[in-house]
């Protein structure tokens, strides 16, 4: 009897050991799952935190570094563009020209040749007499005045040159005619290249040299026999009292190196409707047009 009441209690007690076992591999496999996940998601984590180091620690360098370049290239741009203020003598009006206008094209030579012509073919003096438009005599500070203009002109020469798009060419040209100031210095840039072009003719023809019959006739005039009386006569009126005539429009023609074609309206059903300045250029110059109704003011036609 005490063999058949202890055989339920063995069975009991093996029903509760096996139902704990039970319970402690359903608590066991999820800790390990978790455990697994979280070794995991900390390797991620620190992977993507050193990435992140890493990178941040990237574009700092980088950030310095480009600092660095940029606060280097600022220096640089100061110390090549800027000038001295003061006006100095006519040496660095020649100095300047020999500086900025390296390359050997026809017009760096010409402009390296343009102040040592005006400044001693007749004495350097008779170019204080220049006019700028209404502002009449300036005396030695016509030179500072002067590399302004010219210095002007480059700058905007070499970005038209480089402006392929039509557009943005057009609006280059609306912004460059709504500020009247620097209009007025391109202009006057365009006078000093025409007094070169007729002071360098002037001294070849005293050695015999072939020169354009324009300029024998403009020279045949009593007001401009020679360049100061041609400037004191002529080119100073220029954007004061008075347009450009046609000689004035073949000498620019020359001075430019273009081929201006100019539609004269009042002459339209004749055989003088369109003419060219020059005439005959010297060889295959760009061409570029114009339009006038008493030649004496022009219209830049836009097609």
């Amino acid at each position: 009897m005490k063999a058949t009441r202890s055989a339920p209690r063995e069975r009991e007690r093996s029903r509760t050991t096996s139902g704990s076992d039970q319970v402690h591999s359903w608590i066991l496999v999820p800790s390990q799952v978790l455990h697994a996940v979280w070794r995991i998601a900390r390797a991620s984590v620190m992977t993507a935190l050193s990435l992140l180091s890493a990178t941040l620690s990237y574009f700092r360098s980088l950030y310095l570094y480009l600092g660095h370049q940029l606060k280097w290239w600022i220096g640089y741009l100061q110390r090549k563009f800027k000038r001295n203020l003061s006006v100095e003598a006519e040496v660095d009006l020649l100095s300047y020209c020999a500086r900025e206008w390296k390359g050997e094209t026809p017009r760096a030579r010409l402009m390296r040749k343009l102040p040592e012509k005006l400044l001693f073919s007749q004495g350097c003096n008779w170019i204080q007499q220049y006019s700028f438009g209404p502002e009449k005599y300036t005396g030695s500070n016509v030179f500072g005045k002067l590399r302004k203009c010219v210095e002007l002109l480059k700058l905007q020469w070499t970005e038209f040159s480089g402006m392929r798009d039509y557009h943005k060419r057009g609006s280059m040209c609306n912004s460059l005619f709504s500020d009247a100031i620097l209009e007025c210095k391109l202009y006057e840039a365009l006078k000093f290249l025409m007094l070169y072009q007729v002071t360098e003719v002037y001294e070849q023809m005293k050695t015999n040299k072939i020169v354009p019959s324009l300029f024998r006739l403009l020279f045949s005039r009593e007001s401009s026999p020679d360049p100061l009386s041609f400037m004191m006569n002529h080119l100073n009126s220029i954007g004061d009292t008075c347009g450009l005539d046609q000689i004035d429009m073949f000498i620019l023609g020359y001075s430019l190196q273009v081929k201006i074609k100019v539609f004269r309206l009042f002459k339209f059903n004749s055989r003088d409707f369109a003419v060219y300045y020059p005439e005959e250029p010297l060889r295959e110059w760009p061409e570029i047009s114009l339009l006038t109704e008493n030649d004496h003011q022009y219209h830049i036609p836009v097609f």
